[in-house]
């Protein structure tokens, strides 16, 4: 008796959600997960960086102006093994130029967990505990020191503490604001169509930095609510800088809102919520924006990168935040003359650095969200 030979059953996407499947396909962009692994650790180490820093970001070493960075070693300079890290001490060599040598009679190793300056971790939980420091009078500066001798490193992942939130703080408002206002324009027409949809026109049709620039000279001199005014605080200089970016960027995604929305309403699911009485708040929040939100989602990873070089920008020309708060902006202003360049690298490639990685990440997360959100996505 023959045996019927069946053919062999081929997997299928039957039984896995939209999000399941986005997710696989997610998974499957290497570019896309690089992205999200890099943005993560950047966040984690941004998180934790005033455990991570040996050192206080706003504190002064005038023994040690434009420090070169220390390398943490191994091996000795006699070719000798050594379990535990260590760094080479350095001499100023020549005081008027700040140059320096290392000294390789003093030796300091690396220690983990260690006591040093107070902080608040995440604002909350007093500690003096670090990740690793060396003993005085030595010092370890992976990115070197600035002409005051401060830690560049420790600078740096201050500073993301501004650049990096500023993103996230600013797309979440501005995102919040157009989708309501293209979401209003697109169901209702008419009159608020015309009104909101002129209004975004204005705000797209003026350059983007001198109306950020316009805004900002305004909250400084005059102040809104309370904020601003001739002396800005720290806390008020970076709302300020929020609202300004968040303000300048929700016209674009209104206008997309609003497209999709004009074509969300005419379905055939929308309709009948219409007819069986359903709230105009509750079609719009229950039905089509939530229809939107592939959309949302990708405008968003992509558009943070532009809030980050906002924030960036405005530092950089002295507009945004300033000294004793530090950010990539500003540290990239403080390296900006040509002897700096020349003779202490460090300070301007350290924020550059971090901000090209930085937004390169998002970038190729934002692309791999695209594709793995694209209903028409036929590739597995």
């Amino acid at each position: 008796m023959s045996e019927t030979v069946r053919p062999k059953a081929r997997l299928t996407d039957d039984g896995l959600s939209p999000g399941a499947l986005a997710w696989r396909r997610l998974r499957r962009n290497r570019t896309a997960m690089i992205g999200a692994v890099v943005l993560a650790a950047l966040y984690l180490l941004v998180s934790l960086g005033s455990f991570v820093s040996p050192y206080d970001p706003a504190a002064r070493d005038y023994r040690a102006p434009n420090m070169p960075p220390t390398v943490p070693r191994f091996m000795d300079h006699e070719g000798r093994f050594h379990w535990r890290p260590f760094v080479y001490g350095y001499r100023m060599a020549d005081p008027v130029a700040q140059r320096y040598e290392v000294d390789t009679s003093k030796r300091y190793p690396i220690r983990f967990f260690v006591e040093g300056y107070s902080y608040r971790l995440w604002w909350i939980f007093p500690s003096n505990i670090h990740l690793f420091g060396v003993d005085r009078p030595g010092k370890i500066a992976l990115f070197g020191t600035d002409a005051s001798g401060k830690d560049v490193f420790s600078r740096v992942l201050e500073g993301g503490k501004i650049s990096l939130s500023i993103g996230l703080v600013g797309i979440s408002i501005s995102l919040v604001i157009g989708m309501l206002m293209g979401a209003l324009a697109g169901y209702f027409g008419g009159l608020w169509d015309m009104l909101i949809m002129r209004f975004v026109e204005f705000l797209l049709a003026v350059p983007g930095l001198y109306l950020i620039i316009a805004l900002r000279a305004y909250f400084q001199t005059q102040g809104v609510f309370g904020i601003g005014g001739q002396q800005i605080t720290s806390t008020q200089m970076y709302i300020i800088i929020v609202v300004i970016l968040a303000f300048v960027g929700w016209a674009g995604q209104a206008r997309v809102i609003r497209g999709m929305v004009l074509a969300i309403k005419e379905q055939d699911f929308v309709q009948a919520e219409r007819a069986l009485g359903a709230s105009t708040w509750r079609i719009i929040t229950r039905h089509i924006l939530p229809n939107t939100l592939s959309y949302v989602i990708i405008s968003a990873t992509i558009a943070v990168p532009g809030y980050i070089l906002g924030e960036v920008a405005l530092s950089y020309l002295g507009v945004g935040i300033q000294e004793p708060q530090v950010s990539w902006g500003i540290m990239l202003e403080q390296a900006q003359s040509a002897s700096t360049i020349r003779n202490q690298p460090w300070l301007l490639f350290a924020p550059g650095a971090f901000i090209f990685i930085t937004v390169f990440a998002f970038n190729f997360l934002g692309d791999g969200l695209r594709d793995a959100l694209d209903p028409r996505h036929t590739q597995e």
